[in-house]
């Protein structure tokens, strides 16, 4: 199904839904990345902008956010801080291989930028607690996808959290 706002999707409320016993697929035109998706439910097609919507949810409920028409994979779909991930093919011809690239956006509805000790800082430039705290726990930029299986949520998100608690405590 489709999630037409960020609202929809911090609501978990899905748009276009796979309830019909007949045809029922969803065309994301990644390939020649255009600016709308098809959805088709029978012998009706609906035609989507990708800028009008926020995101889908496929069949394995994974959750997908379109930002530029590109579809992001939301990793932590529950948790404060979204992260997001893309996957691409690079290297040689001979040689190619997946690389997997991380993201994050502060709400469902703000930007996403490149997952950043540095990008966080400056998105979330207010929290300066949650920065030093980012010093602490991570001294690379690639150990900020950990997770914390004690907890079950990113490591990141983890210490957004604890960094909430501790200013809460102070005032």
């Amino acid at each position: 199904g489709v999630y037409l706002s960020a609202d929809d999707f911090t609501n978990n409320k899905i748009s276009y839904v796979n309830n019909y016993r007949g045809k029922y697929k969803i065309y994301l035109h990644e390939v020649f990345n255009t600016s709308s998706i098809k959805v088709v439910i029978g012998d009706s097609v609906i035609k989507l902008n990708k800028d009008s919507i926020f995101g889908y949810r496929d069949k394995k409920n994974t959750c997908y956010r379109f930002y530029n028409k590109v579809a992001f994979k939301i990793i932590n779909p529950s948790e404060k801080i979204l992260l997001y991930s893309t996957t691409s093919l690079e290297g040689i011809p001979r040689n190619r291989h997946n690389v997997t690239n991380y993201f994050f956006s502060a709400k469902p509805d703000s930007p996403i930028y490149a997952l950043s000790k540095w990008n966080l800082k400056t998105v979330l430039y207010n929290e300066v607690l949650f920065h030093e705290l980012l010093d602490v726990y991570f001294e690379s930029d690639k150990e900020l996808i950990a997770y914390d299986r004690m907890n079950n949520i990113y490591l990141l998100n983890r210490i957004y959290e604890l960094s909430k608690q501790k200013l809460t405590q102070l005032n």
